[in-house]
C-alpha cells in the first residue's frame, strides 16, 4: 500500500442489496412474514459465522447511535423499530440489516484499503442465502432492489477517505462533480443524505446494473488512488508554503488532545484532523494508522456512553472525551 492510501484510507466496504421472491418490500411487509425470514436468516447464516441478532425494537437510542456510528447499521434502519433487525458477527466485521430498504443488505468492513478482502469476506456470507433463500432476480436485470440504481449485482463499493487538505483548499466540490461523471458517489461519514464530518468522506459506485462485481471495485478503487494522490499532493503543497504555521497548528492540536479537561465533539473532529495531518507529514509518530482510525470512532457520542454504561448529557460527555484522549491518545502515537 502506497503511502497516500495508507494515510487518507480509513476503511473499506462491501454492500450487497438483496430481497426475497415474492415478498412485498419492507415498507409494506407484515410482522408475521417479516420475523419469520428473520429467523430463517438468522438460522442459515449460523452455519457460516458466529453472528448475534438484535432486533432494532428492543435498542435503546443510545445502542442504535452507536452501531450507527460503526457503521454496523444505516440511519434509516434505527426508524424501523416494527420489523428491523441486524445480525452482527463478534468482530463486528460483517452485518447482515433486515427490512432496512430492502429486505436484506449484507455487507462487510475491513480496516484500511482493502475492497478484495471485503468482498472475499461478504462472498460467503452471500453464497450460503442465495443457497437457503429464494432471492428476487432477472435473468437479465440481475438482483432486483428497491432502489434502481442497485439494480444488477447489487453491489456497492465504499471506502471512507480523511481528506482535510483538499477540504480545507476548497477542492472537494470540484472533485465531487468530477467523480459524478463518472459514476462515483461522494457522501458523508454515514453515507447517503449526510455531511462531511472531520473530513471523512465515502467513495463509491453510483449504479450497479451493467459491471460486474470486479469491475465496480477495479472502478472504486482507481478513483481511491487518484484521490489519495491528490490529497497528498495537497497536503505537502499547503505545508511547504507554511510550514512554521502548520507545524505549529499540529502540535497546539495534539497538546489540547492530550491535555484538554473538555472537549466537545466537532473540536475533536478539528484536533484529530490535525494529528492525523501531522502524522501523514511526519511530524507526530505513529506506527499503528489502524488504531489511530479506531480512536475516531471510540470517541463519538454513543460509543462514549456505552463506555461509560450510563445515559450522560454533552457537557458530562465532552468531560469523558477529553479524559479519554488524555489517557489514551499518547499510547497510539509514537511519544
Amino acid at each position: 500500500m502506497n503511502k497516500s492510501v495508507n494515510d487518507a484510507v480509513i476503511s473499506s466496504r462491501i454492500r450487497l442489496a438483496r430481497n426475497i421472491a415474492g415478498l412485498a418490500f419492507p415498507h409494506k411487509l407484515d410482522s408475521e412474514t417479516a420475523f419469520s425470514f428473520i429467523k430463517k436468516i438468522y438460522d442459515v447464516l449460523q452455519k457460516t459465522d458466529s453472528f448475534k441478532m438484535y432486533v432494532i425494537g428492543q435498542l435503546d437510542d443510545v445502542e442504535k447511535r452507536a452501531f450507527v456510528e460503526k457503521h454496523l447499521i444505516s440511519l434509516d434502519l434505527t426508524k424501523n423499530d416494527r420489523i428491523g433487525a441486524v445480525l452482527v458477527n463478534a468482530d463486528e466485521s460483517l452485518s447482515v440489516m433486515l427490512n432496512e430498504e430492502d429486505h436484506i443488505r449484507e455487507q462487510s468492513i475491513v480496516k484500511s484499503f482493502n475492497l478484495e478482502k471485503a468482498y472475499k469476506k461478504i462472498r460467503k456470507v452471500d453464497d450460503a442465502i442465495i443457497n437457503n433463500i429464494s432471492l428476487a432476480y432477472d435473468d437479465n436485470l440481475g438482483f432486483l432492489t428497491s432502489c434502481p440504481t442497485n439494480v444488477g449485482t447489487g453491489m456497492r463499493a465504499s471506502v471512507m477517505l480523511f481528506l482535510p487538505a483538499l477540504t480545507r483548499s476548497g477542492l472537494m466540490p470540484a472533485l465531487i462533480k468530477t467523480l459524478d461523471e463518472v459514476k462515483m458517489a461522494v457522501r458523508g461519514i454515514y453515507g447517503e443524505g449526510s455531511q462531511s464530518t472531520g473530513y471523512i468522506y465515502q467513495v463509491s459506485n453510483k449504479v450497479s446494473l451493467g459491471y460486474s462485481e470486479e469491475e465496480i471495485i477495479s472502478n472504486v478503487s482507481k478513483a481511491v488512488v487518484r484521490l489519495c494522490d491528490l490529497e497528498e499532493q495537497e497536503r505537502n503543497k499547503l505545508f511547504s508554503q507554511n510550514k512554521i504555521g502548520w507545524t505549529d497548528k499540529i502540535m497546539r492540536s495534539k497538546g489540547v488532545l492530550t491535555n484538554a479537561y473538555v472537549l466537545s465533539t466537532n473540536e475533536f473532529f478539528e484536533r484529530f484532523a490535525d494529528v492525523k495531518v501531522g502524522v501523514a507529514l511526519g511530524l507526530i509518530g505513529c506506527s499503528d494508522m489502524i488504531k489511530l482510525n479506531d480512536f475516531l470512532t471510540d470517541m463519538l457520542p454513543a460509543n462514549l456512553m456505552l463506555k461509560k454504561g450510563s445515559v450522560i448529557n454533552e457537557t458530562q460527555r465532552d468531560i469523558l472525551r477529553a479524559s479519554f484522549a488524555r489517557e489514551n491518545l499518547n499510547k497510539i502515537l509514537d511519544c
